[in-house]
C-alpha cells in the first residue's frame, strides 16, 4: 500500500467547481495529470491523481468506523506491451459519521521511463463497490531534456523540504493542483518547472500569463530572473483574482544575451468567475439581436451535451430574468471556444440541434436530452450505425462506431430501446467517462443464446465487429 495525502475541506471545497476530467454520475470522481521532468541523465513521469472521497463506498469495520479503499493500476504501454505496472491501493482513513466526508484523496507516484511514446492507462476501482471504476487511457512522450524546459507543474501550495520525499523537488515540498481550471476562490496560481542546459550560458527566465484571444500578457503579470547554471528550479506565484472570466497560458522563456528566444513552454488553464454582469462586453455581435429571455434560455439549454462541468454548474446559477446575463454567458461559451468565428460555430452547433430534435425525439423529450443526441453533439456523427428494429429475443438497438475520438480509437456504444418507443438508451460503451450499465450487461449475457438467434446479429456480435 502506497502513501498518499488527505487534505481537508478547505482544499476540497475548490474542487467543487474544477474541470471534471473523467468523473460522471454514479461514478468515482477523480482528476488525473501528469508532468515529465529530468534526473541527471534519465528522465521520469510524475502522475498526480485526485479523487473526492465524499463519492466512493464506505465499509463498516469492526471498531465500528467506516473505511473506503480504492485499487489504482497505471500501465505504460508501448507498441501493445506493458513496459511497467503499478498496482496499489489507496486506503482512507477511518471515519466515525459517513455524512461529514470533507477530503480528498492526494495521490503522486514517480516512474523512470525510457525516451518514447508510451500509452498509460489508469484504472480505479472502489473495492467496497467493484461497479465504481473508470478507466483512461492517452498518449504520452517521454524525452531526454539536456536542453530546454520541463513540464509546468501546477501547485496548490509549497513548504520548503526539511527531509526528502515523494512531493520534493528544488527544495520544495509541491501539493499538486490537478486541475486547469481556477474560480473565483482561487485568488493566486502558483507553477513549478525545470530548467535544463548542458553548458553554463547565462539565460534570462522570463514566466508570463497571456490572454488566449489577445496573445499578450495580462495584468502586467509577468516574473524573470538570471540562470547561468546547467540546472534551475522556478516556483512562481501570480495573483488571479483579477483575472476575467477566460482562457489564459502560462508561458515560460529562455532568453539568450542576443534577446533571442532560445527555448519555451505553454500551459493552458481556465478562469471561470462566479459573476459574470459587469465582466464581459460584447458590441455589435449576432447576441445582441438575441434579446427575448425564453429564447435565450432555450438556447442555453441546448448547450448541456457540450458544456464542461463548471458551465454546467454556472448556467444552472444564471438569473434567468437577466437578459443581460444570459447573453453574456452564452456569448461567452462561444467566444471562448472560437473568438473569432463566435456566430458561425453557434450556427453549426444549432443546425446539429435541430438534426438531432428531428432525428431522436419521442413526443416525451427532445431529441437533444436523448442518450443519442447527446453522444451525436458531443462526438459528432458516427462512422458507421448498424440498426436493428425487431431483433429476437432482446429489444431495438444501435451500435454506433467511431474510428477515433480525441486520442481515443475505436470507440463504440450500444444503445437499447427498453423502455418505450425511440427511447433508446446508452447501456455499454468504451468510451472514456461514459456510464455503462453493467445490469444490462448481465442482462443479455444471461438470457441470449446464438442457437436461438436465426441469424439475427446481437448487439455484442455489432460491437465486436462494427460495420
Amino acid at each position: 500500500m502506497k502513501n498518499n495525502l488527505f487534505v481537508k475541506s478547505l482544499f476540497s471545497c475548490s474542487f467543487i467547481l474544477l474541470l471534471n476530467l473523467f468523473s460522471s454520475a454514479q461514478q468515482i470522481d477523480a482528476r488525473f495529470d501528469i508532468a515529465n521532468f529530468q534526473s541527471e541523465n534519465n528522465p521520469y513521469i510524475e502522475t498526480y491523481l485526485s479523487v473526492n472521497a465524499n463519492g466512493l463506498s464506505y465499509l463498516s469495520k469492526a471498531n465500528g468506523t467506516y473505511q473506503a479503499q480504492l485499487t489504482v493500476v497505471i500501465e505504460f504501454i508501448q507498441d501493445d506491451k506493458i513496459i511497467k505496472v503499478d498496482k496499489y491501493n489507496l486506503s482512507s482513513p477511518e471515519i466515525n459519521d459517513t455524512s461529514l466526508i470533507d477530503f480528498v484523496f492526494l495521490d503522486q507516484q514517480r516512474y523512470q521511463l525510457s525516451e518514447g511514446n508510451y500509452t498509460l492507462s489508469l484504472s480505479l476501482t472502489d473495492n467496497n463497490n467493484i461497479n465504481k471504476e473508470i478507466k483512461h487511457k492517452q498518449e504520452i512522450e517521454i524525452k531526454s531534456k539536456n536542453n530546454g524546459f520541463s513540464d509546468i507543474q501546477l501547485v496548490e501550495s509549497y513548504k520548503q523540504t526539511i527531509e526528502k520525499n515523494i512531493l520534493s523537488k528544488g527544495g520544495y515540498d509541491l501539493i499538486p493542483f490537478i486541475s486547469n481550471l481556477y474560480n473565483t476562490d482561487n485568488i493566486k496560481l502558483s507553477c513549478y518547472f525545470e530548467y535544463y542546459s548542458d553548458k553554463n550560458e547565462e539565460v534570462l527566465i522570463q514566466s508570463s500569463i497571456i490572454s488566449q484571444s489577445t496573445q499578450k500578457i495580462v495584468n502586467n503579470l509577468i516574473k524573470r530572473k538570471k540562470c547561468n547554471s546547467m540546472f534551475d528550479a522556478s516556483l512562481n506565484t501570480f495573483p488571479i483574482e483579477n483575472l476575467s472570466t477566460g482562457t489564459y497560458y502560462l508561458k515560460i522563456e529562455a532568453i539568450n544575451r542576443n534577446n533571442e528566444v532560445i527555448e519555451t513552454n505553454l500551459r493552458k488553464f481556465y478562469k471561470i468567475n462566479k459573476n459574470l454582469k459587469n465582466e464581459f462586453v460584447f458590441e455589435d455581435s449576432f447576441i445582441s439581436m438575441i434579446d427575448n429571455k425564453d429564447t435565450l434560455k432555450k438556447y442555453i439549454e441546448y448547450l448541456h451535451p457540450i458544456q464542461t462541468s463548471i458551465e454546467n454548474i454556472q448556467g444552472k446559477n444564471l438569473d434567468y430574468n437577466n437578459v443581460e446575463i444570459l447573453q453574456k454567458y452564452f456569448y461567452r461559451f462561444w467566444y471562448d471556444r472560437d473568438p473569432f468565428n463566435t456566430e458561425q460555430s453557434w450556427k453549426n452547433y444549432y443546425n446539429l440541434v435541430k438534426l438531432v430534435n428531428r432525428e431522436f425525439r419521442n413526443g416525451i423529450i427532445d431529441g437533444y436530452l436523448s442518450d443519442r443526441g447527446r453522444i451525436y453533439l458531443s462526438y459528432g456523427s458516427p462512422n458507421s450505425r448498424s440498426q436493428e428494429i425487431m431483433p429476437k429475443g432482446f429489444q431495438p438497438f444501435e451500435v454506433w462506431h467511431y474510428y477515433s475520438i480525441g486520442d481515443e480509437r475505436d470507440i463504440k456504444f450500444i444503445f437499447s430501446n427498453d423502455r418505450m418507443p425511440n427511447e433508446y438508451r446508452l447501456v455499454y460503451t468504451n468510451k472514456f467517462g461514459e456510464i455503462n450499465d453493467k445490469d444490462w450487461l448481465n442482462r443479455f449475457e444471461e438470457n441470449y443464446y446464438d442457437d436461438f438467434d436465426n441469424g439475427k446479429k446481437s448487439p455484442i456480435d455489432y460491437y465486436n465487429n462494427p460495420n
